[in-house]
């Protein structure tokens, strides 16, 4: 992607993230005050709860799968024989995954656009969505700065060769 395109790569409204986790990576919504999610929310990197607008859970394996990087692609044959596998949960059940589902807390300071978010769990990838998800990096300190948009760039390689950039770029959730 040439750097003029990323720089037009702005951060992602709440609306799109919310989409984009219900129905690409099935995810089950959960109220931030859910008792259930009680522990998870008192880790010390979870967003200010004010700033939170929305709390998922992601538990299909075969979504998982592609969010570690045990499979390449949401478009291979592996990830599409597995998403067939999987079995489904509802939001009442979501306690019978916890210890292998990945939490994700989307936050934002002006309830539009993401801010930041945290991802509670293993999923290298997912962090790469969001961080592309959060917009081209600004800032004003150099070193930062340069660290940031390597960062980014890198991201962007992953989320591209996942065959999901394109979903972000032209807001396809």
């Amino acid at each position: 992607m040439h750097e003029s395109t990323l720089k037009e790569l702005m951060p992602k409204g709440i609306d799109y993230i919310d989409k984009m986790m219900v129905n690409r990576f099935q995810a089950i919504p959960i109220d931030k005050d859910d008792e259930k999610i009680v522990n998870v929310m008192d880790d010390p990197f979870i967003p200010p709860y004010e700033t939170i607008c929305g709390v998922y859970c992601i538990y299909r394996r075969s979504i998982l799968d592609v969010l570690r990087g045990h499979i390449m692609s949401f478009e291979s044959y592996e990830f599409k024989t597995a998403f067939t596998a999987d079995k489904l949960i509802e939001e009442q059940h979501v306690e019978d995954v916890l210890d292998f589902a990945t939490f994700v807390v989307i936050a934002s300071t002006d309830k539009d656009v993401i801010s930041h978010y945290f991802i509670g769990g293993d999923c290298e990838k997912l962090n790469s969505i969001l961080n592309v998800c959060s917009g081209y990096p600004k800032g004003t300190n150099k070193k930062t700065f340069s660290h940031a948009i390597q960062r980014f760039k890198k991201d962007i390689t992953i989320v591209e060769n996942m065959g999901y950039l394109e979903n972000i770029v032209h807001e396809k959730a």
